[in-house]
């Protein structure tokens, strides 16, 4: 059984051997994650929170608490992250804004914390999640904080810079 093993791995080893460089970069390499798997990754990572909480994504804005024009997609797309990685219960955007318009409240809305525990205490959230979208030279800095609604502290934050075309 050995010497198959040796067998198998010493014919793959020469196979890449009279591979041309172009073969070899057509390879599939693993995928590294991108910029949103990374936040969604840091923001589930166990540690100091307790097992699942429900939590909520709010749009991003800009660092001056304007809505940002990629705000709603980010947040959508994070919320997408987290819920892949069965950590939180991640209550839906679109259906749980209804809810909350009825309220006179808003996931666009401005971020002071007795706004955003009233957004809780509707939604029977533990956590909220905002970030902010600040421009930088050729991309943009992406801020996540995760906001524990009992404490308003901040138990989890993350940075990623995305590139932009132009």
């Amino acid at each position: 059984m050995k010497g198959i093993f040796c067998g198998v791995l010493l014919f793959f080893s020469l196979g890449n051997c009279f591979l041309s460089e172009e073969e070899r970069q057509l390879r599939p390499n693993p995928k590294e994650p991108g910029p949103l798997e990374r936040l969604a990754s840091s923001l589930s990572e166990g540690g100091i929170l307790p097992a699942k909480d429900r939590l909520l994504v709010l749009s991003f804005t800009n660092s001056d608490g304007s809505p940002n024009p990629y705000g709603k997609i980010l947040a959508e797309k994070l919320t997408t992250e987290l819920v892949k990685r069965d950590r939180f219960y991640v209550l839906d955007r679109m259906v749980h804004d209804r809810i909350l318009k009825e309220q006179g409240l808003s996931l666009e809305t401005d971020q002071n914390l007795a706004t955003l525990r009233q957004i809780g205490a509707v939604l029977q959230l533990q956590f909220l999640v905002t970030g902010i979208v600040s421009p930088y030279q050729e991309g943009v800095f992406v801020n996540c904080r995760l906001i524990d609604l009992k404490t308003g502290l901040i138990r989890k934050a993350e940075e990623v810079f995305v590139f932009t075309d132009g």
